[in-house]
């Protein structure tokens, strides 16, 4: 796949970039969203109650129309993108590598599944650039600037979930927290960032409520889940996207067609 190497003055460039001290140049595989994004990040180190919660809002987000914003990391961030892409939504992933260095490599069929589904892989890294640990806090800017909100499901008492939410309330984004145990390790950093003035979220249709407030109203969402980018995609990516085989998915389209939902231009299948 192509990559593109995109400044400030670039159309695809992301707009929450520039505000940055110093708007970065970007390298790009795939596409970028029209729209808003949220950043779901947390620890690497969490329990089976976070990998749901991140499963969970990455599939709201992604139903209210909005972009997936992570890192591609082990935990929390998987989990939201694996989340929205089973909704159908649009995901971005912003690598402390190359973009055509997968980090961890036993993500590299959530990395595939991205592009496939046509969403966006982004570094500020040349291409080839190792995952060098100092890297990664550098990276989290990247993904606190792009979002319109940060969203933190677990975190322990340091981390790069913590330096994305500060990172993201010093450029002004919202941050909402997951509340947890007192005595859970993967819950005190997101207790501390309640005690220190961010936003707690009891769950996907309360974040989805509080996010509306700060984005804007959720988009209107395709009969039963069945999402499909703005900017169209073909009869192959939706069965990958939608989890169905390639005669189902056929079969759906019809039927999204005729209620007057989705239209065909060329081989690209677009929302209405």
């Amino acid at each position: 796949m192509v990559i593109r190497r995109l400044g400030p003055d670039d159309v695809d460039y992301p707009a929450g970039l520039c505000d940055l001290e110093a708007s970065p140049r970007v390298h790009l595989m795939g596409t970028t969203a029209t729209g808003p994004g949220v950043a779901v990040v947390g620890t690497r180190r969490c329990t089976g109650y976070g990998l749901g919660l991140g499963r969970a809002f990455g599939a709201a987000i992604a139903e209210a129309g909005w972009s997936t914003i992570s890192g591609l990391a082990r935990g929390i961030d998987a989990a939201a993108h694996h989340g929205c892409l089973a909704a159908g939504g649009h995901a971005a992933a912003v690598l402390g590598s190359g973009v055509d260095v997968c980090y961890p490599v036993e993500n590299r069929s959530l990395y595939d599944q991205i592009l496939a589904s046509g969403g966006a892989i982004l570094s500020e890294y040349p291409p080839g650039t190792p995952p060098d640990k100092w890297r990664f806090p550098e990276r989290n800017r990247i993904i606190a600037a792009m979002a319109a909100a940060v969203v933190v499901v677990e975190a322990a008492e340091r981390g790069g979930a913590l330096i994305t939410a500060r990172l993201a309330a010093e450029i002004g984004r919202p941050v909402f927290v997951v509340p947890g145990d007192v005595d859970r390790v993967a819950s005190v950093g997101c207790n501390r960032l309640i005690k220190d003035g961010a936003h707690p979220v009891l769950g996907a249709e309360d974040l989805v409520s509080e996010l509306e407030l700060v984005i804007g109203p959720r988009r209107a969402a395709a009969p039963n889940g069945r999402h499909i980018p703005e900017t169209g995609c073909d009869i192959e990516t939706l069965a990958i996207t939608w989890g169905l085989t390639l005669a189902e998915t056929l079969v759906e389209v019809g039927r999204l067609e005729l209620e007057g939902v989705v239209g065909r231009v060329g081989d690209m299948i677009v929302p209405r």
